[in-house]
């Protein structure tokens, strides 16, 4: 049984007959679709016909239409010619150069080569920066190769004049590599971490393009990389022993406005991190572990590429005034009775010159010890959080807090912070083996 369904509000619209859908009937004169490039050559042919000038005309703004626009355009984007072929002949002549260049030790001959290279590629359109970033002698890049063929790194420890020396392969690579990628300055690292090249490192870290100031520092400093002074020496007679030294300048400036001091060196075959830092609420930089926020803080860590290792340390400050005014030697009359007149009058003279002098005498050096249970381990990259990190709060020593303060006895005339770092790479016990 059909019933008639009731009509619903809306379904009393009538099409009027333009409005309608044409018959199948009126598609049997619709031409076939064109091809891509018959399509784009009548669509603009006709978009201009009936009101633009005839193209031949020399005053046609149109005359640049048509079939002849699009191949000349096709020809901006894809260049498959003679040229193509020829810049990457020139790529791969440049890479094969590169590869012979960082095999030498010639630094006069490679400074030419680079210059040739450089004029090949501005000839060609290429980047010879990227072409030395690239990664294309046996998975590195020519820098990291120039750092492990580099002779001679102990030459680094204390040059004559820097500005006097010819640049070697390493400097001149630099200069043509600028902009550096994150992952260069990490190959960087790699190079001179693999030749121990303490010296070289430190150089580097004074470059803006290796180590760029953050924008407090930069406003600070002025654009200039701190000078922070890192020298490392082995103990004689101790294979796991080392010390470092470091000279900061600016120390407690650098503190209250950046908050923050990294110093980054090279010691029994691995790279490790200083830090100076205000800590924060939730600090990672300490792993998680907590610190009285606004405490100052310092923390040693191992970075990328090292292996894990145990180690037990002491970090020293000393007062400036122990190093230029050691104390004076015992008078004779001050281990017993004078034996003369003349005995007895210079002790008292020095007794009195003491008295007078006593706010002058050092104050006791700042240790803060600074070990860990487990071994230290190093992070995956410069970018991932370490968890394996040594951080000690300045406020741990009574005296370390005056550190903070202005007039502290600690800092030198000029600013600076003179500290040193005591190390032994092994299992720490209940004593400072340091000290």
């Amino acid at each position: 049984m059909i019933l008639d369904k009731p009509p619903l509000p809306g379904d009393e619209v009538v099409l009027e007959p333009e409005d309608a859908p044409p018959s199948y009937d009126a598609l049997d004169n619709v031409p076939p679709p064109l091809r891509r490039s018959e399509k784009a050559g009548s669509s603009t042919t006709a978009s201009y016909s009936s009101s633009a000038p005839s193209p031949s005309s020399p005053n046609s703004p149109s005359g640049i239409t048509g079939k002849g626009s699009s191949k000349r355009a096709g020809t901006s984007w894809f260049n498959f010619g003679p040229s193509a072929r020829a810049a990457k002949e020139v790529r791969g002549t440049i890479q094969g150069l590169l590869r012979d260049l960082v095999k030498q030790t010639d630094s006069q001959g490679a400074l030419g080569v680079l210059e040739s290279c450089a004029d090949a590629c501005r000839s060609y359109d290429l980047s010879l920066s990227t072409l030395i970033q690239e990664r294309s002698i046996e998975g590195h890049t020519p820098l990291y190769w120039a750092i492990i063929n580099r002779p001679n790194p102990e030459s680094d420890a204390a040059p004559p004049n820097e500005s006097d020396q010819p640049p070697d392969i390493v400097s001149a690579l630099l200069s043509h590599a600028a902009p550096l990628s994150d992952a260069t300055v990490d190959e960087l690292r790699l190079a001179c971490l693999h030749t121990s090249d303490h010296a070289l490192f430190q150089r580097l870290r004074r470059s803006p393009a290796f180590a760029p100031l953050s924008g407090a520092d930069e406003i600070i400093l002025g654009g200039i990389v701190p000078v922070d002074d890192i020298d490392v020496a082995d103990v004689p007679g101790d294979e796991a022993g080392f010390v470092a030294s470091f000279r900061i300048p600016m120390f407690q400036k650098r503190m209250r406005i950046s908050q923050s001091i990294e110093l980054e060196f090279i010691a029994k075959g691995r790279m490790w991190a200083l830090r100076f830092f205000v800590a924060t609420q939730a600090d990672r930089r300490t792993g998680y572990q907590y610190m009285r926020v606004g405490s100052w803080v310092v923390c040693l860590s191992l970075l990328p590429h090292s292996p894990p290792t145990w180690i037990d340390s002491r970090l020293v400050i000393e007062d400036p005034r122990a190093r230029t005014h050691p104390p004076p030697e015992p008078h004779p009359s001050s281990v017993g009775p004078p034996s003369s007149l003349l005995e007895a009058v210079e002790g008292m003279l020095q007794q009195d010159s003491e008295s007078s002098h006593a706010s002058a005498r050092p104050k006791p050096m700042i240790e803060l010890r600074m070990k860990r249970a487990e071994q230290l381990t190093a992070p995956s990259s410069m970018r991932s959080t370490n968890m394996s990190v040594i951080p000690v709060s300045l406020e741990d020593h009574p005296l370390g807090r005056s550190l903070q303060f202005k007039g502290c006895p600690y800092i030198e005339s000029d600013g600076s912070l003179v500290a040193r770092l005591e190390a032994r790479l092994v299992q720490p016990g209940s004593d400072c083996i340091i000290c």
